[in-house]
C-alpha cells in the first residue's frame, strides 16, 4: 500500500536508517531540495522511488493527500485536482485542502546520489546493471571542411551570427559543438552528489550555458560556462580586435571590411 517505503526497504535499508539518525531527522524539516527539475535517469539509486508518477520527474517537494499515500510533486497534485478531485495513482476522492508536504520522502531523496545531468550517459561504462552505452551518432563533418556557404546555413539554422571571416565561422561553430553537451565529442562533468546538493552545483558548474561576456555588446550567444572566457576573446563576433593598420579597435564582425578600405593600409604604387 505504501510504495515509497516498500521501494525504499527493497533498495537499501541503510537509506532509510541514515534519514531517521540522530543528525538527519532535524534536517528532514528544513532541507532544500534542488529548485530545478531532475530526471530519475541522473539518479545513482532510488530509482524505483523517487519518481512522481504525473511527470515522471524526481519530485522537489513530495506531496501525499489520499489514503494510500501516493507522493507526487505538489504542483502535479495540484494541477491534477483542478481536472477531477481525486488522487491520480488510486482514484481516492481528495482535495487541495487534504495535501500534506511528506518531509520523510523529501528526506529520503534529497540525500539520493546522483549525477550532474551533463555527465556520461546512463549505461555508458557506469558500473553494474547499466544500459548498453549509446549508440556513437554520426560523425559531424568538420567544421574547417566546411564551406563559408555552409558555415553561415549551420551557424544560422543554430541561431549563431553569420558574420566574419570563414575562420571565425568555422571556429565559432567548432566551439557551439563543443558547448553542446549532446553533440559527439563533447566533455561532461564528472560531479556526482546528493539531490540536496544540485542547486549548489548547477550555480558553479562548468557545463551550464552562460551568457557571453560581450553580451552588452551585443552578442546573444550562450556557451558553456568554462568556455565563456574563450569564446569572448577568441571567437565572438562583438569581440573587439585592433586593426593592424592603424591600430584602432573594431568589432570582430567588421574589421575585416575596414581593412580591406582602411586609409593607413599599404598599397601599392599606381605607377
Amino acid at each position: 500500500r505504501y510504495p515509497l517505503f516498500a521501494a525504499v526497504r527493497r533498495h537499501s535499508g541503510g537509506l532509510l536508517r541514515a534519514a531517521l539518525s540522530a543528525a538527519a531527522l532535524p534536517k528532514l524539516g528544513d532541507l532544500e531540495m534542488a529548485g530545478v527539475p531532475i530526471q530519475t535517469a541522473w539518479l545513482e539509486e532510488g530509482k524505483d522511488m523517487a519518481e512522481c508518477p504525473v511527470c515522471l520527474m524526481v519530485p522537489d517537494q513530495p506531496t501525499v493527500g489520499c489514503p494510500e499515500g501516493h507522493a507526487l510533486c505538489r504542483q502535479c497534485y495540484v494541477a491534477e485536482l483542478h481536472q477531477r478531485k481525486k488522487c491520480p495513482v488510486c482514484g481516492h476522492a481528495t482535495k487541495e485542502s487534504r495535501l500534506q508536504r511528506n518531509r520523510l520522502a523529501e528526506g529520503l531523496i534529497g540525500q539520493l546520489r546522483m549525477r550532474c545531468k551533463h555527465g556520461p550517459e546512463e549505461g555508458a561504462g557506469r558500473g553494474e546493471g547499466g544500459a548498453p552505452p549509446r549508440a556513437k551518432r554520426a560523425k559531424l563533418e568538420p567544421a574547417s571542411s566546411m564551406s563559408a556557404d555552409d558555415l553561415r546555413e549551420e551557424l544560422g539554422r543554430r541561431g549563431l551570427s553569420t558574420d566574419g571571416t570563414e575562420g571565425e565561422l568555422a571556429a565559432r561553430l567548432e566551439e557551439h559543438r563543443r558547448s553542446n553537451a549532446g553533440e559527439e565529442g563533447a566533455e561532461g562533468c564528472g560531479w556526482e552528489g546528493t539531490v540536496c546538493q544540485l542547486s549548489d552545483h548547477v550555480a558553479e558548474c562548468p557545463c551550464e550555458p552562460a551568457e557571453c561576456p560581450n553580451k552588452a555588446a551585443g552578442c546573444q550567444e550562450s556557451v558553456r560556462r568554462k568556455d565563456a572566457a574563450r569564446h569572448a576573446s577568441e571567437t565572438c563576433a562583438y569581440r573587439k580586435n585592433r586593426c593592424a593598420h592603424c591600430a584602432i579597435a573594431f568589432e570582430a564582425r567588421a574589421l575585416a571590411g575596414h581593412e580591406g578600405s582602411c586609409p593607413d593600409a599599404q598599397i601599392e604604387c599606381p605607377n
